[in-house]
């Protein structure tokens, strides 16, 4: 399919004599978004695919029509339930043709059928289904008792032979239940002063509204003063958010952290010395001598020249270097008159 083929299908082809002017494509062409299924749309119905909810039985040839089988089903509401639609549903059987109605229950939450088919009601045999057949008269008390004491006796069986998982299965036992129940109201007879006690003193405290809500409002108030002078006080110590109260636990995790010493700064000083130092040997005393030599020499050699330009002798020249590039000692050349 070529490129305008494929974009004609796609419904975003605009041909040329369109224009922004007139709208989107559908308004252009005529037409709606929806196509066929919106060919009734002003009668209030839409065409949607309808699944079938259950088995049925056609009313036109009398065939079964399966659950699950979709139709195309024109959608339409008849009426409501409270603030619940209710919606119809017209189809066509595809054996005969004929017309069904079906709707929606919203009261019992199920579907309806209104005309043209009949539902299929499938009953299964006791036997065949393995099942219990519960006794007809369910007010008879006798057999009430034997069939929940028999069920409890297999649950209890089973129970005992799987063990119980936890305390969920022993509430799931009807045994258990039963063996229990006693004590149980017996605890609820105990504890039903207590709760009229409970119950007299809550309607005692919220008889009151007026009272209850002027309570209220004193403690917003006292909490929105409280939280202002908060703020306050961080401001004038030049914090942007508000201290907390002082507490003992915040106390005791200030007690617990540790600043560095001078002792610290010291031995930190030490190491870097060390690490920066010579790793090959050298005497102390000769190195001592040595730099006070230096030094005695470059102070009579400024003495020496400083006195001789203060008594007009010689006039000082450039600087210039006595060794070699690398060495960083410079001496004034001293030059005489003639």
């Amino acid at each position: 399919m070529s490129s305008l083929a494929a974009a004609r299908a796609d419904n975003f082809y605009y041909p040329p004599e369109w224009s922004p002017k007139k709208g989107g494509l559908n308004k252009f062409h005529g037409q709606h978004a929806l196509r066929e299924r919106a060919r009734k749309l002003d009668q209030g119905i839409l065409i949607i695919r309808f699944e079938m909810p259950f088995n049925i039985w056609c009313g036109g040839c009398n065939s079964m029509i399966a659950k699950g089988v979709r139709f195309n089903a024109e959608k339409k509401q008849v009426g409501n339930y409270y603030s619940t639609k209710i919606w119809s549903f017209t189809m066509k059987s595809p054996c005969c043709k004929h017309e069904i109605v079906i709707q929606t229950d919203p009261k019992n939450t199920e579907y309806v059928i209104i005309s043209g088919a009949q539902k299929k009601t499938e009953d299964y045999d006791v036997e065949d289904a393995e099942t219990l057949l519960l006794p007809a008269d369910e007010g008879s008390n006798a057999c009430k008792y034997l069939f929940c004491t028999y069920q409890a006796l297999v649950s209890k069986c089973l129970l005992l032979c799987c063990g119980f998982s936890s305390e969920r299965d022993k509430l799931a036992d009807p045994m258990y239940k039963l063996e229990h129940q006693e004590e149980d109201l017996k605890k609820k007879k105990e504890a039903e002063p207590v709760l009229v006690r409970l119950q007299r003193l809550s309607d005692s405290r919220h008889s009151d509204d007026y009272a209850l809500n002027r309570t209220l409002r004193d403690r917003l108030r006292s909490q929105k003063k409280r939280v202002a002078e908060e703020k306050k006080s961080a401001r004038k110590m030049g914090l942007g958010v508000r201290l907390l109260p002082h507490s003992a636990e915040d106390a005791t995790a200030a007690a617990l952290v540790k600043f560095a010493s001078k002792f610290e700064k010291s031995r930190r000083d030490k190491r870097a010395a060390i690490k920066a130092a010579s790793i090959f040997p050298e005497s102390s005393s000769s190195a001592s001598k040595n730099k006070l030599d230096l030094a005695l020499k470059r102070r009579s050699i400024k003495a020496d020249a400083a006195s001789a330009l203060m008594a007009g002798r010689v006039k000082a020249s450039s600087w210039q270097s006595t060794g070699s590039g690398t060495s960083r000692s410079q001496m004034p050349i001293i030059a005489t008159r003639k």
